[in-house]
């Protein structure tokens, strides 16, 4: 074998060599790209969470701010177990003028569908949820000053865990409570809200805030 041939046989397997470390990093960079991709999914999923249940949680607490000032004698509906409430009417107390409390106009929190998803069983709006609530405050209840505020979108057809099955499914001691649920007992109110929504990956998250309310007797 003369000098030529050695360096030709040298230069191929450089060439084959060559390749072969540019399969590898070709595999290794999209193994790496897609590891990636998914823990970047994963951190935009957990952040999407992590904001729906602020937003349930703000929620819940402009409920608390609404009944903890109300009256419990003028609850309408009676929010009696096992069904609750998911539509309430009451009245709060105003200013006090001296020792007298100063009862107020009725107002009513209500579970209504939304406005472009009707109750239908279908995803009217494309949003990837299906027949989603609103939750809105109702001042002066009945009286030509009756306004409306919207408190959160998206509230979830049935409260988490819950199946419209005549049954108590998450365990609560209610029955097919819907997304807002607002029950008595022993003098307390007890919230509970769920909220829903798409992540990034077309996932459906569900995210629920409760807590109990000692109104005014």
């Amino acid at each position: 074998m003369n000098r030529a041939d050695s360096r030709d046989r040298m230069r191929g397997f450089t060439f084959f060599e060559m390749m072969a470390v540019l399969v590898i990093l070709m595999i290794v960079g999209g193994i790496g790209y897609q590891a990636i991709q998914m823990t970047s999914m994963a951190s935009a999923a957990t952040v999407f969470q992590t904001d729906l249940d602020q937003r349930a949680h703000r929620a819940v607490t402009r409920i608390v701010r609404e009944l903890q000032d109300a009256r419990l004698e003028s609850l309408m509906p009676e929010p009696s177990a096992p069904f609750g409430a998911s539509t309430l009417s009451y009245v709060c107390a105003e200013v006090p003028d001296d020792e007298q409390i100063v009862w107020g106009e009725y107002r009513r929190l209500e579970l209504v569908p939304s406005d472009t998803d009707p109750l239908d069983g279908i995803d009217n709006d494309r949003d990837g949820l299906t027949d989603e609530h609103v939750l809105r405050l109702v001042h002066d209840v009945g009286l030509i000053t009756e306004r409306a505020t919207v408190i959160v979108r998206n509230v979830a057809a049935r409260l988490e865990g819950e199946a419209a099955n005549a049954l108590d499914d998450n365990g609560n001691g209610l029955v097919d409570e819907a997304g807002l649920s607002i029950s008595v007992q022993e003098g307390v109110l007890y919230v509970r809200l769920s909220l829903q929504g798409r992540d990034p990956q077309g996932r459906v998250a569900t995210r629920t805030a409760e807590t109990p309310v000692w109104p005014r007797n």
